[in-house]
């Protein structure tokens, strides 16, 4: 399958990086049968972020890599069709699903406020870990002195729930939202924030391509956090109605790559070498 950037690409990813209704991007009939509408038209539109080493676009090569990526572009060569991402900031994310713009989101935690107005394949396709970061020398140690301090979080994200939970549990005086992680990032470094909730997997990545990284880890976040037992489970996540069939042939292949070992292997090749990226248990 060609992995460049397409055309249609450049018409629905660039202007939902811009922040704009993506009202240039082509639009197409919603049919009973999603699948059978994709296979008719030979690809298969993909909402993304631009979070490595979830998923982001190599500038150089117009690739769609990560996790993400891997996962769906095999997912795709099983249905037969080409994979179309679309990249959106995570809040734009479901009102692009509900706009018929994207057939599926590729990488979502669910939340309960998710759940009522998208549907979410059965079988998540990796699990993901939270974690609280600070400034190496901001003196925040551990989340008990999170208290009275300002915190930032990724609006639209798993990591809201988190936030809010914190700041019941540890008093926490403000949290303050951003639209992606860049921007949260750069104001942790600059000290506006004391702390800020982040993908775990995406700061092992960090660290292991820099081992000087300016942030610390406070806590990885139990999955208690997010009233569960097992870490934040990672699921593609689709509209209500019509995606029956496609929603079976995403489990039935995920599926086949967890039996092979495929999917382990995908997870090893950016260095997230633990079992529990694939497990769920820690």
């Amino acid at each position: 399958m060609d992995r460049r950037i397409t055309r249609r690409f450049f018409n629905t990813a660039l202007v939902g990086m811009a922040g704009a209704t993506l009202a240039g991007a082509p639009a197409f009939a919603q049919e009973d049968d999603l699948l059978a509408q994709i296979k008719k038209r030979g690809y298969m539109r993909v909402g993304t972020f631009s979070i490595p080493p979830e998923a982001w676009i190599d500038i150089g090569t117009g690739e769609w890599r990560g996790i993400d990526a891997d996962f769906t572009r095999a997912i795709a060569d099983s249905i037969g069709v080409e994979v179309d991402p679309v990249v959106l900031v995570h809040a734009a994310l479901a009102p692009a699903l509900e706009g018929n713009r994207v057939d599926v989101i590729a990488g979502l935690y669910r939340t309960p406020e998710r759940e009522k107005v998208m549907a979410y394949n059965e079988v998540p396709f990796w699990y993901g870990i939270d974690v609280v970061v600070a400034n190496r020398e901001g003196g925040i140690d551990n989340l008990d002195e999170l208290k009275g301090k300002v915190i930032g979080t990724v609006r639209g994200s798993a990591q809201e729930v988190e936030a809010e939970e914190l700041k019941t549990r540890y008093g926490i005086a403000d949290i303050r939202k951003f639209d992606s992680a860049d921007p949260m990032l750069l104001d942790l470094k600059a000290g506006r924030l004391d702390a800020a909730i982040w993908w775990g997997y995406t700061f092992d990545y960090a660290v292991q391509k820099n081992p000087s990284y300016d942030f610390k880890v406070v806590e990885y976040l139990a999955p208690e956090y997010l009233g569960s037992d097992k870490l934040p489970a990672t699921y593609y996540v689709f509209a209500k109605n019509g995606t029956e069939s496609l929603i079976k042939a995403f489990d039935d292949e995920i599926r086949r790559l967890q039996a092979a070992g495929e999917g382990q292997k995908i997870m090893d090749s950016y260095g997230l070498t633990n079992p529990a990226y694939i497990t769920g248990v820690l």
